[in-house]
């Protein structure tokens, strides 16, 4: 049975490429990027709207009644909080993060949001990757500051998804997404799984007849021969022997995934990892499950820093969780929660200046914003600028449409 056009596309390579793949990238960056920089970014997106305020627990907060008298069911009980002091704790399950907040490398960013905010999921994950409340941009934040460095000769970036999410649309060089090695590489017929190399054979013969001859045809047949080579160069890197203790879920996958990249030192820098559930309308802390979620990538990234640790990158690491919006204050009537304006983000590294970064919204009902819900202190825009600027040394002028970055001071 041949392959039709529906089924290939299906099974090829999923990218999205904003300029031609060069033969260059057959050879090994000498360099990595953005701009021969060796700090990565490790973005942990919490999709589906994480409940802020189970994570950073104001429990003691405006004289510690109204946390408990809001969520008379799911709040988190104060001997549980893990206390950080101002009467504010953590989850529970955040007690690696705990740990980094003890050392000093935790920065917690309450009252995080932007103004007006939307509350359809695919309307605020698009204004958090394109840092534009207005929805004006179609490239991403992230994109728009790689674009300021020269295009590396291999990608900087991977999206450890399906599909590339915009936050990283708009570098002017190519980004590749994809969750495995095993995914990232030459699509077959798996009906005839025995031609597959011949394929491959016929394929390369074309695309070396055509190699330098000029003309659209020519560009093509070039970005195919690089793109053979980074099929080539990812599938020969070496496994990584983890220390990281791991736990057992799927989210592991992508970032022991991230520890072998790194370790093979390709160039790849930056990563985006989604992470789904936390769209709690129901049943939030039946069993655990808010907490048991946190605790997952919580457990998770401390694994992946002392993989990192192992070959010296720990340090150069930067490690940010973010959620394209929060819960409301008050539990609905099914053990949950439903959308609301503002949630909390954390920043890890050894880089980073830990604390408290900014003032929790109070909790008074008297104090809440119109409509009842908590009000914004921090915007995200400031966040990510934070970490463009002071991380990456990137012009934040203009970053962000319509928006000057305030310098949170989380990073030196």
């Amino acid at each position: 049975m041949s392959l039709d056009r529906r089924e290939f596309l299906k099974r090829s390579l999923v990218f999205v490429p904003a300029a031609g793949i060069a033969p260059a990238m057959l050879v090994r960056a000498a360099a990595a990027a953005p701009g021969g920089s060796t700090k990565n970014l490790v973005l942990i997106e919490l999709d589906g709207g994480n409940d802020g305020m189970n994570t950073l627990v104001p429990y003691g907060l405006n004289g510690g009644a109204y946390y408990t008298e809001f969520r008379p069911t799911i709040g988190i009980p104060a001997g549980s909080v893990l206390d950080l002091g101002g009467g504010l704790g953590l989850n529970p399950g955040l007690t690696a993060l705990k740990a980094r907040f003890d050392a000093g490398r935790l920065a917690v960013i309450p009252g995080v949001g932007y103004p007006d905010p939307d509350f359809s999921h695919e309307v605020s994950q698009s204004i958090w990757a394109t840092g534009d409340p207005t929805g004006g941009a179609t490239d991403g934040w992230l994109g728009r500051m790689l674009a300021q460095f020269p295009v590396p000769s291999f990608p900087c970036a991977l999206d450890l998804d399906g599909h590339l999410d915009k936050i990283l649309v708009g570098s002017g060089g190519f980004v590749p997404a994809f969750s495995s090695i095993g995914q990232f590489n030459f699509p077959y017929d798996p009906h005839a799984w025995s031609d597959k190399e011949n394929r491959r054979v016929a394929y390369e013969a074309a695309v070396d007849g055509l190699t330098g001859s000029g003309g659209l045809v020519g560009t093509m047949s070039d970005t195919s021969k690089g793109m053979l080579g980074l099929i080539d160069t990812l599938q020969s890197i070496p496994e990584f022997t983890h220390v990281g203790d791991y736990p057992s879920h799927y989210v592991q996958n992508a970032l022991k995934l991230i520890a072998r990249l790194m370790q093979a030192d390709l160039g790849l820098r930056i990563f985006h990892v989604p992470y789904g559930g936390f769209d709690t309308h129901g049943d939030q802390e039946l069993d655990g499950y808010h907490t048991n979620r946190l605790q997952i990538i919580s457990d998770g990234v401390q694994a992946l820093y002392d993989d990192l640790a192992t070959i010296g990158e720990a340090a150069n690491t930067l490690f940010v969780f973010y959620s394209e919006f929060g819960r409301t204050i008050h539990e609905n009537g099914s053990a949950g929660t439903d959308h609301g304006s503002t949630s909390v983000m954390f920043v890890v590294g050894d880089g980073v200046t830990g604390g408290v970064t900014t003032a929790h919204p109070p909790v008074d009902p008297t104090q809440l914003g119109p409509d009842g819900e908590l009000q914004r202190t921090t915007d995200f825009r400031d966040v990510f600028g934070t970490i463009a600027s002071k991380w990456y040394g990137a012009d934040v002028t203009g970053l962000f449409p319509g928006h000057t970055v305030v310098d949170l001071g989380f990073l030196p």
